[in-house]
């Protein structure tokens, strides 16, 4: 008669394998953390760089050379995309990841300024300067990558 040899694993071998999973998990999750920031980010980053083109295109094909008054009385984000929606420049209003809102500020500040007071604010999704045309996402600092900037590779709220 044969003998039946019975198979397992040692507590040992179980502990050392929980061990190793752990430690990847440890090296992994970090990992996909900063996934959702970072898709943010790049989101944030080509509508801006649409709304900035689509806005010059705006001014180009204006007969007076003016920027489109998105800004008026009614803070409705639709309302106040409707001019760049009317002229096919822009499918829908676009809405800031950060923030959740298509909601557009007007701003008389330029440059900076007007992106230091856009990083700050919460309420809103844009911030926009009728006057010169300038656009920005509230709740982002878009230098954050810019090597020149001194507050390079700290994302928002910390750089």
């Amino acid at each position: 008669m044969k003998a039946r040899v019975k198979r397992a694993f040692t507590l040992v071998e179980i502990l050392i394998v929980v061990v190793i999973l752990g430690i990847l998990a440890a090296v992994v999750i970090p990992q996909f953390v900063n996934a959702s920031d970072e898709a943010q980010v790049g989101n944030l980053e080509t509508q801006l760089r649409t709304l900035r083109t689509q806005i010059q295109l705006f001014r180009a094909q204006s007969d007076t050379n003016a920027f489109p008054v998105l800004v008026t009385g009614n803070s409705d984000g639709a309302v106040a995309w409707a001019p760049m929606i009317a002229n096919q420049l822009l499918m829908a209003a676009p809405v800031n990841p950060r923030t959740n809102s298509a909601e557009i500020t007007a701003t008389n500040l330029t440059g900076e300024n007007g992106m230091d007071a856009a990083m700050a604010d919460t309420s809103v999704g844009w911030f926009y300067n009728q006057t010169t045309g300038e656009i920005w996402a509230a709740s982002f600092n878009e230098n954050y990558r810019d090597p020149a900037d001194a507050d390079a590779g700290v994302p928002w709220p910390n750089g």
